[in-house]
């Protein structure tokens, strides 16, 4: 019997474009709490999915290209 693949894991078309914070804090070397602060103080703006902070990955390429 030949070995079963594992199902492959489709990304969630809501997510598609966008970073969690854990991906974004892992991006910039900070923790969830630092990336949290951020979004606190408005500096990046972020939206909610389902319960989930995400971080649109154009925002991320605008506030890197800025700092």
């Amino acid at each position: 019997m030949a070995p079963m693949k594992p199902e492959s894991r489709r990304r969630d078309p809501d997510l598609v474009g966008s970073l969690s914070l854990e991906e974004l804090g892992r991006r910039w070397g900070l923790s969830r709490k630092e990336i949290r602060q951020l979004l606190g103080r408005q500096e990046l703006p972020f939206v909610q999915v389902r319960g989930k902070f995400r971080v649109r990955l154009v925002d991320v390429e605008r506030y890197e290209r800025n700092r």
